[in-house]
């Protein structure tokens, strides 16, 4: 699971990404929100696992705090780096669960997601990052994102 920790501060990821991602994915936002509120104070986001990085934006971006949700999301994205694409066949039955989930968007990620699970976490990321961008009316800011969404057929 390394590619869900930096390496450093993951003290903090560690004790917040599971009751994080348990409050966010029972629907529990008041809960999700007092969890996600200290890990956002400054200079703390830097410390943040990927997986809480992403949860920390997905926290605030279903409060409509589309601008502030930003901050976390580019960390996710920072720690994720950019990890090897979806083969041929890997891309046509992810582009198919895609298709048949129209609000995986809104998903939390498990911090114990494992290996193997870097290129689908940086889909999520880029898309959680295109939607607060659209909908603080960014459009060319989130251009780039939705082609390289586009990929992997989702759109907005």
């Amino acid at each position: 699971m390394a590619f869900l920790e930096n390496g450093k501060g993951t003290e903090i990821s560690s004790t917040a990404d599971g009751p994080l991602y348990r409050a966010l994915a029972t629907g529990d936002y008041p809960g999700a929100w007092l969890l996600a509120r200290p890990l956002l104070e400054p200079g703390r986001v830097e410390q943040l696992s990927a997986s809480a990085a992403f949860n920390c934006g997905l926290c605030l971006f279903l409060l409509e705090e589309y601008e502030r949700a930003l901050a976390p999301l580019k960390r996710a994205e920072q720690i994720l780096g950019s990890p090897a694409g979806l083969s041929a066949a890997e891309r046509k039955g992810f582009q198919q669960a895609v298709a048949a989930s129209k609000d995986t968007v809104l998903l939390p990620l498990d911090p114990d997601g494992g290996e193997g699970m870097e290129r689908y976490y940086l889909i999520r990321v880029r898309w959680l990052t295109a939607l607060c961008l659209l909908r603080l009316e960014r459009r060319q800011e989130a251009a780039p994102i939705l082609r390289f969404l586009e990929q992997y057929h989702i759109e907005r």
